[in-house]
């Protein structure tokens, strides 16, 4: 930690709305408290459902979302997955150092599921950006929905079967195709600024 030689207020996050400030004398060399801010929770939770993206555009991705504030993120494993799996003390350790960097007071939760069962469960709650749709998205089509980001190597025939049994809006974005983690900070920044 890089301190000056005259005293200097830190304040440390602990990723659940608390804001703890101290006050660093270089003289003495203690941390004196000063004060402790509770930010209020969200009243909206604002999440995505996403195929993971590939390589270091996973970083990246996770890196942005958490900029924008987004709350949490589901990783979905589709069929045409490429990637299955991640290492989540990796990503919770970006997820921290993204949030430290843009003064999120808390941080965004992660989680991985098999993409039919997980999708089963929040039908009702679903709206999917898929490329090959002609309904064109809005932003008031995401009022209190999950949007779901699929595999860059597109749905797999029973996914898409299984959408249009359940009747689960599909929306493409203007534009044309975009990666799966572009697709995905476009969601973030729609939710949370958007709606």
């Amino acid at each position: 930690m890089r301190l000056n030689k005259e005293d200097t207020i830190i304040q440390i996050r602990d990723g659940f709305g608390g804001l703890y400030d101290y006050q660093y004398s270089p003289h003495s060399k203690e941390l004196k408290f000063l004060k402790e801010t509770q930010i209020p929770k969200k009243i909206k939770h604002k999440s995505i459902a996403i195929a993971l993206p590939k390589g270091n555009r996973f970083d990246f991705f996770l890196q942005k979302v958490t900029e924008i504030g987004l709350d949490s993120v589901v990783f979905l494993v589709f069929r045409h997955s490429i990637r299955k799996e991640f290492n989540l003390e990796r990503a919770e350790k970006i997820v921290k150092e993204a949030a430290a960097q843009s003064k999120q007071s808390e941080l965004l939760s992660l989680s991985i599921e098999p993409a039919m069962d997980w999708m089963e469960s929040h039908k009702e709650s679903l709206v999917v950006f898929h490329p090959h749709q002609s309904v064109v998205f809005t932003v008031n089509q995401l009022m209190g929905k999950i949007p779901v980001v699929g595999p860059e190597g597109g749905f797999h025939v029973d996914e898409e079967n299984w959408m249009e049994t359940n009747q689960i809006p599909r929306l493409t974005l203007p534009g044309g195709v975009l990666r799966t983690e572009t697709a995905g900070i476009v969601a973030a920044s729609f939710l949370v600024y958007g709606t």
